[in-house]
């Protein structure tokens, strides 16, 4: 098999790699409610077929359960989560809710997971900021020695820029907020795994980032290249700029500035540079989105005049030949 075919079977798998076909002649009996079916699982309980007496294995699976190594495997959701990451959260926010270990939880532990390797392989404990920094630089002080946490809180600012700039897209068209949502979440257990790889492997794996994003919202909302890009672009931008605009306002409202003026031309400052960027990339998106609903319309009313042109040739031939 050449390079290239292995490629073509990977984007296939990529795209449908769950097989949920079964032979409906094979019938099984659930031991726990008395229910004979066909399938992998029993219609009225629920209960798995092929379940073995209670053994070692059991005792192990029962407590791997704990940790998110049963059904539906962290570990299984963390590998999709790699490999195809942008298909992967699409299935979830569409409906396939089985297929993932649930989101929030995988979060969780992830979060506890990076902490332990924080304090294990990178810096044992937050610096502490002294004089009068302002919260700003407190916050930034802290995320460089908690970058779990910080880029957890960090990964919350690109929800409404996800939310504005890819609601347009050719992919998960008009996704809603709640299912911003879970992108989100989503995308902040791809940034701790960054975050537990530069901890062993060095700071420049946190290169991987804008990357995790990029890859991720491709396959997820089917841009190209370059509409992918500067759309992501503008999204971590912009991000950066909404929590660092919450952390000047925060610091407004509970400190007495020296400078009313220079703390409101400030906060002024981080209002256009991340909502102008954001409006326009609607704009564009809005419009692309029209021409790219026209251009569908046209080629549907293309393939409806040829049917209808084909039928009417049918028809009188038809006649002809009677």
């Amino acid at each position: 098999m050449t390079l290239k075919e292995r490629y073509k079977r990977f984007k296939a798998w990529q795209l449908n790699p769950f097989d949920w076909s079964f032979d409906e002649s094979d019938r099984h009996h659930c031991e726990n409610c008395g229910n004979d079916f066909s399938g992998n699982y029993c219609p009225h309980c629920s209960q798995k077929v092929g379940l073995n007496k209670i053994s070692w294995k059991s005792v192990l699976q029962s407590t791997a359960e704990v940790w998110g190594m049963g059904n539906r495997s962290m570990l299984y959701s963390l590998w999709q989560l790699i490999l195809r990451p942008g298909y992967f959260i699409s299935d979830y926010i569409n409906g396939k809710r089985q297929v993932s270990f649930p989101p929030v939880k995988m979060l969780v532990v992830m979060g506890v997971i990076s902490v332990i390797i924080d304090n294990l392989f990178g810096m044992k404990k937050a610096a502490t900021v002294k004089g009068d920094s302002s919260l700003v630089n407190q916050f930034f002080a802290w995320t460089k020695d908690s970058p779990g946490w910080g880029w957890l809180i960090m990964t919350c600012f690109f929800i409404i820029p996800t939310w504005c700039l890819f609601r347009y897209a050719p992919r998960n068209t008009k996704h809603t907020l709640p299912q911003d949502f879970f992108i989100t979440v989503f995308m902040a257990v791809m940034v701790l795994i960054v975050d537990d790889l530069a901890d062993f492997f060095g700071d420049y794996f946190y290169i991987l980032l804008p990357l995790c994003y990029f890859y991720s919202y491709r396959q997820l909302f089917g841009y190209n290249f370059w509409g992918n890009f500067w759309r992501v672009a503008i999204t971590l931008v912009s991000g950066f700029l909404l929590a660092t605009l919450a952390l000047t306002i925060a610091e407004l409202l509970t400190t007495t500035p020296k400078s009313y003026a220079d703390e409101f031309k400030a906060i002024g400052d981080l209002i256009f540079c991340s909502v102008v960027p954001i409006l326009v990339g609607v704009y564009i998106s809005k419009k692309t989105f029209k021409r790219r609903e026209k251009k569908k319309e046209t080629q549907n009313l293309e393939i409806s005049d040829n049917d209808q042109t084909e039928n009417n040739n049918q028809t009188e031939n038809r006649t002809q030949e009677s």
